[in-house]
């Protein structure tokens, strides 16, 4: 039976932990598009879901990436936003596409970019209000209401930072192998 389910978030991390919820419940992913996750109940199979952000933005070299990806036994599932999701049969293993630090932290840096450009934006936005406010009043309203607004733009845009750092440092934390685990696969 397929089911569709509107669902958006701000958070690719959670998106994915989402997913995989899904899949440990039997729900395959056959498509995504604009916010709707179709999904069919294939009971009593699990899958592994991975949300990636490939780092190559030419078509060949991201098509040579994503084959590559099928051929470790991944299959893309959709396409969307730059965004590329992943799926494949529950193992029991994690499904961990990025192993070295540098490229878990590059991918962690990626699923928070946006929430840093929503931040600096709100922010900025916040400071031309406010600035309006200080500079050009001519009665209280006139003063009251860029104030508001700007003091208001300014917290989200504070908030908005927090949660990519947040986001940034949370999807880093258990996949970067320690220095001891990179020492043994290294020598």
């Amino acid at each position: 039976m397929k089911t569709r389910v509107k669902k958006a978030f701000l958070d690719i991390n959670e998106e994915e932990k989402w997913l995989n919820e899904q899949g440990a419940q039997g729900m395959m992913l056959l498509s995504y598009s604009n916010g709707t996750y179709e999904f069919e109940d294939v009971s009593p199979a699990a899958f592994q879901y991975k949300v990636d952000i490939p780092q190559y933005s030419e078509k060949e070299r991201r098509r040579d990436y994503l084959d590559f990806l099928e051929q470790t036994g991944a299959s893309v599932v959709a396409e969307y936003a730059d965004r590329v999701y992943l799926r494949k049969k529950a193992s029991g293993e994690p499904f961990a596409l990025y192993t070295d630090r540098q490229d878990v932290e590059r991918q962690a840096k990626k699923r928070s970019s946006h929430l840093y450009a929503i931040g600096f934006s709100q922010i900025m936005l916040g400071i031309m209000f406010l600035m309006q406010a200080f500079l050009r009043h001519e009665g209280p309203v006139s003063f009251w209401i860029p104030a508001v607004f700007g003091f208001l733009f300014v917290v989200s845009g504070i908030v908005f930072l927090a949660l990519g750092f947040r986001a940034g440092r949370k999807a880093t934390k258990g996949q970067v192998p320690s220095r001891e685990e990179r020492d043994i696969w290294e020598a």
